[in-house]
């Protein structure tokens, strides 16, 4: 093994140690396209699963880390409300119509259309007292790390050679 080449515990795999930490923050910031990019120069990386594994990893650590951001910018937001009629606007209707009308689950999966910070801002934001909160974005994480990484490769590696 080279010495600018990192193993992980779960897995034989070999990765530049740049490449994976550039992989693991731009996942971290923007999980749909991270994984589209990495497919696309597949010298770079063995296989797939790599790819899917530290774009989901870096959402996860992402989506936590802005989570906290998200509960710590609701306690913030409640002590300076001023008593009255309060005003919604059209981007706030639609949030707590998606909140109300999907819930959680949904909310959390916004992450991979968003971004990962957007969208685990509005669950630590909405949902910062349920327990499932975390739980969920790193579902979402795994889900949209894994399902965008395979269906880029099917269509780039496969689908694309036909025509």
């Amino acid at each position: 093994m080279k010495s600018n080449q990192i193993r992980f515990i779960f897995a034989p795999m070999e990765m530049d140690f740049v490449e994976a930490l550039s992989l693991f923050i731009f996942s971290g910031v923007k999980l749909l396209f991270t994984p589209m990019f990495a497919v696309f120069l597949p010298e770079t990386f063995p296989s797939l699963f790599e790819i899917a594994y530290v774009s989901s990893l870096g959402a996860i650590i992402g989506s936590i880390i802005f989570f906290f951001i998200g509960k710590g910018i609701d306690k913030i937001g409640t002590k300076e409300r001023k008593p009255g009629k309060k005003i919604f606007t059209k981007k706030n209707k639609r949030i707590i119509n998606i909140k109300n009308k999907f819930g959680l689950f949904v909310m959390s999966m916004t992450i991979g259309i968003i971004s990962v910070p957007l969208g685990a801002i509005l669950v630590g934001k909405y949902y910062n007292t349920n327990k499932l909160a975390i739980p969920s974005l790193i579902c979402a994480s795994i889900i949209w790390g894994f399902s965008v990484t395979y269906i880029t490769a099917l269509i780039y590696r496969i689908i694309l050679p036909l025509f």
